[in-house]
Parts: structure tokens; C-alpha cells; sequence
């Protein structure tokens, strides 16, 4: 008979296996969607998730704040997890050094500065221009023999 203890590793391993095969189909369902949305040149299917504008503004024009944010994730979150995997057996780190936060801190505050100017420049050139002084009302015409005093 196996100790209680096989037991919870067998099960901790079971759902291990379960998670993984979960996240793994969730993943695949993704590209699929990612898949159908980049190469839908119908306009009447809405299925999809559609990466054209990912790194672009809504003009169409390239963001190097959106890039930047989206490669210092990348590489940070592809470094976490070979730091994860390279231990002997996996573990997470105990801590994680403030340089890496401070670095993704940067460019998360970059891009969102980014984003409040854009807001800001687009937002002074909407405003109508201030209305200028109205023209000076014209006096009747009045008459020269007239005295102006007299009531």
C-alpha cells in the first residue's frame, strides 16, 4: 500500500499534467484565433483576433512606445521563465532584482507618457480656435445739421 505521501505527489503530478494540457489548449485556441483574424479578408466574419495594429497607432503610424513595451516583456518574461526552468528541480525565484522591475517600470511609464502627450497634442488640435473680437457695431447715420446734444 503506498503512504500518503506517494499519494500527494501522485496527485500534485496529475494536476500538473492537468494545468499544463489546459494551458497548452488555451494557447493553441489563441494562434487559431490569431491565425483567422491576421489572414480574415472578409469583412462580413468577425472571428479572429487581429494583430494589424498591435505597435501602431490608430492613425496607422508606428509606436516606438508600444514596441518597446512589447519587447522589454518579451525578453523579461522569456528570461523569468529560464531562470525558472534552469534550477535543479524548477522553482520559482525567492525574489526578483529590482533592476529587472525597474526596467519594465521604465518602459510601461514611457509608453504611457507616450500616450498622455499624443492625447494632449490631438486634444489642443481639436479645439476650435478662440473666436475673435466681433466686428464694432456701425452708429445710425446721423444728421450734420443736427444738434447731437439736445435731448
Amino acid at each position: 500500500m503506498p503512504s500518503i505521501n506517494d499519494l500527494f505527489v501522485i496527485l500534485a503530478l496529475v494536476i500538473g499534467c492537468v494545468i499544463t494540457i489546459f494551458v497548452a489548449v488555451l494557447e493553441i485556441f489563441i494562434l487559431i484565433f490569431i491565425w483567422e483574424g491576421t489572414w480574415n479578408l472578409k469583412t462580413n466574419k468577425k472571428r479572429g483576433i487581429n494583430l494589424d495594429k498591435l505597435i501602431s497607432e490608430s492613425t496607422g503610424d508606428a509606436s516606438l512606445a508600444r514596441f518597446q513595451l512589447l519587447i522589454f516583456t518579451f525578453v523579461i518574461s522569456m528570461s523569468l521563465v529560464l531562470i525558472i526552468t534552469s534550477n535543479k528541480p524548477p522553482a520559482f525565484p525567492t525574489s526578483i532584482p529590482d533592476q529587472i522591475l525597474g526596467l519594465l517600470g521604465i518602459s510601461s511609464t514611457s509608453y504611457v507618457l507616450g500616450k498622455a502627450l499624443q492625447s494632449q497634442i490631438k486634444d489642443s488640435s481639436s479645439e476650435p480656435p478662440p473666436p475673435s473680437e466681433p466686428p464694432p457695431q456701425s452708429l445710425p447715420p446721423t444728421d450734420p445739421n443736427s444738434d447731437p446734444y439736445s435731448g
